[in-house]
């Protein structure tokens, strides 16, 4: 009987120090919740080898000073566990060194208290007390009795702290304050019934309750994720974030929010209740923060309108079971209002470009224009033309003309030069509005205008060059009150068969003119090498 229970508090301290060594090497999580853990775990341990030391030893005095020395085991053990409930219902809480002195003074007066029994016996009285030899005959003094319900203090405390921490605690933590409260009511139970007599004559199992407890701890910092999962990560994120963060109910009530959220309520709403957990999240934020449908929310506050971004998470436990939702508000404010300058600023830079772009091409077109005439100038057309040729590579046909003012020195000598500017003006005008589509007509220099006529073969051009020439003949020009006639003369030249180069067409049609202007004036002739070149292609008057 006496190995059995020897080996059972053997391996209870097997446990404890498990637990400790597992909690001491997470503690980087938490600290102070490790670190509490780890000294309860190690107190816990020192008492179960003591109880293991006092049930199996055979030399009554070994059995009594090791029944004297669980003292420090049991007191490191009780202080854990409180400063354990307390740094998890206060995260932000960090033992003070003061306190830490208090805890160690019970175990340091209980000893020397059990070393100094044989002059007063204040803790253990009966037969051998004195000696400190044959603890099962022991009974309890008034100072053991104190010393138990201080012992009892600090498991209360810690108890009392957990089930406070599992009142508030939001729901995905409860079931975690639940587990630990549970896990520190097995041991208190087991002692009550212990120091009732409900076990016989069994050596103490209160720590068999802990051993449970340890198991259970164990279960919670690798399956609840103690040392991870706590209000430390809401109070040092949640709690000290700039955003409002709410967390309703599926019902629409306020589970939990942070002192964002609260001073946002407050500041909506001056009248909004004191305690904002439980009210409805539509009475708090007027449907507007947790109730909802866009992620833009617009605030009259005292101090003017607020604009916040709002976005809403699903919570659900590892079940999948609905927990509610967690609402987070960012104040963005100064971030549309500075989105807007910009795209204030980036839209007048649109407009400034588009300024420029115009004038941009307006310059280039007005490089590209005759100032008199309007129409494109030789440097346009020679940079067009190239494209032109492009094209008619899958066209097959292009007709180019060539015009040239017949006697228009004498015109300028007899009427004036702006008179003669004013023919060419009309000239000009002509040209246009007898042009087909897509034709490019170009004032070449001087009296002499350039048609390209895309997609026109050596029959079409020699008809168009033909028409405008009787349209100059017969339609004078009005210049102050004068009518001047004035006729033209033209040659036509064809792609390829005139050429298959700008140059080779214009000097084509070049020569074509002047074989006009040659036999008489007001004609227009065909180039000699285009599929129309015969002798009876002239136009004449």
């Amino acid at each position: 009987m006496r190995s059995s229970a020897g080996l059972a508090y053997a391996s209870v301290a097997v446990v404890f120090a498990w637990v400790a060594v597992v909690t001491w090497r997470r503690r980087v999580n938490n600290p102070v919740i490790a670190t509490a853990l780890t000294v309860g775990m190690a107190g816990a341990c020192w008492w179960a080898v003591t109880l293991a030391v006092v049930v199996t030893a055979t030399d009554p005095a070994v059995s009594g000073i090791a029944t004297a020395l669980n003292f420090p085991g049991a007191g490191s053990l009780v202080a854990g566990y409180a400063c354990l409930g307390f740094a998890i219902a206060r995260p932000r809480w960090v033992p003070q060194r003061r306190l830490v002195v208090v805890l160690l003074v019970e175990p340091v007066l209980m000893m020397l208290a059990v070393a100094t029994n044989h002059w007063h016996q204040l803790v253990y009285r009966g037969p051998g007390a004195s000696q400190l030899t044959g603890p099962a005959g022991w009974t309890f003094g008034p100072l053991y009795l104190v010393d138990l319900n201080y012992n009892y203090l600090l498991v209360a405390v810690g108890l009392a702290s957990l089930a406070v921490s599992w009142w508030q605690a939001p729901p995905a933590l409860r079931n975690q304050r639940l587990v630990l409260l549970g896990a520190g009511l097995v041991p208190l139970a087991v002692n009550m019934m212990f120091l009732t007599g409900k076990f016989g004559h069994i050596v103490d199992p209160t720590l068999f309750g802990f051993a449970i407890t340890g198991v259970v701890l164990t279960y919670a910092i690798f399956r609840r994720d103690l040392l991870t999962f706590t209000p430390v990560a809401r109070a040092l994120i949640v709690d000290q974030v700039g955003d409002a963060v709410v967390v309703v109910s599926p019902g629409g009530r306020v589970l939990d929010l942070n002192p964002a959220a609260a001073a946002l309520a407050r500041a909506m709403d001056p009248q909004a209740p004191t305690k904002l957990v439980g009210v409805a999240s539509d009475e708090i934020f007027g449907g507007g923060l947790a109730g909802g449908s866009t992620p833009e929310l617009v605030v009259e506050l005292p101090g003017g309108r607020a604009e916040f971004h709002v976005r809403c998470s699903p919570l659900v436990d590892r079940h999948d079971r609905d927990l509610g939702s967690v609402y987070v508000a960012r104040d963005v404010t100064q971030a549309n209002a500075l989105s807007r300058r910009l795209a204030a600023a980036h839209s007048q830079l649109l407009e400034q470009v588009e300024t420029i772009d115009a004038l941009r091409a307006d310059l280039v077109e007005l490089t590209n224009r005759d100032p008199l005439t309007g129409l494109h100038n030789r440097r346009h057309l020679v940079e067009r033309f190239a494209a032109l040729l492009a094209a008619t590579k899958t066209r097959q046909t292009l007709a180019v003309a060539l015009f040239d003012v017949d006697q228009f020195k004498s015109i300028n000598d007899t009427y004036g030069h702006l008179a003669g500017d004013e023919v060419l003006i009309a000239l000009a005008r002509r040209m246009q509005d007898a042009a087909p589509p897509g034709a490019l007509v170009a004032r070449w220099g001087g009296e002499e205008f350039f048609v390209a006529l895309p997609g026109a073969d050596a029959a079409q051009g020699l008809d168009f060059a033909d028409d405008l020439r009787r349209r100059c003949e017969h339609d004078p020009t009005l210049v102050d009150g004068q009518l001047i006639r004035c006729t033209v003369s033209g040659g036509v030249a064809a792609y390829p068969a005139s050429g298959t180069t700008m140059d080779d067409l214009f000097l084509a049609a070049d020569h074509a003119m002047y074989e006009a202007k040659n036999a008489g004036r007001n004609l227009v002739r065909p180039d000699r090498t285009s599929t129309r070149s015969t002798a009876g292609d002239a136009r004449p008057v």
